[in-house]
């Protein structure tokens, strides 16, 4: 997932990124990338690794880390140029169908 940080975004004294649009990033990948009609964040442990400024370009990546029957944990980094801004592990209930 990209997403590029624009004025919208931002807090407008610091052009610092908002938290929660990251946040909202990396939650909609970790429910996108389970193959279920309906998928639910049930718990999320996240950390904010460094502040994003206005202009940059965040690559949000997510993989996998545990199944169990319908739950599942989803590991998320997003990086800028490289370096990793955020981290969230995602626990994904997937209803059943």
């Amino acid at each position: 997932s990209i997403l590029e940080i624009r004025e919208e975004h931002v807090c407008e004294r610091n052009q610092i990124a908002r938290g929660h649009y990251l946040f909202a990033q990396a939650n909609s990948l970790a429910v996108a990338i389970i193959d279920a009609e309906v998928a639910l964040t049930r718990s999320a442990n996240i950390r904010f690794l460094r502040p994003v400024r206005l202009g940059e370009k965040c690559i949000a990546k997510a993989k996998v880390v545990h199944k169990r029957s319908l739950r599942y944990q989803i590991d998320v980094r997003t990086k800028v140029n490289e370096e990793t801004v955020f981290r969230g592990i995602f626990e994904v209930y997937r209803a059943n169908e």
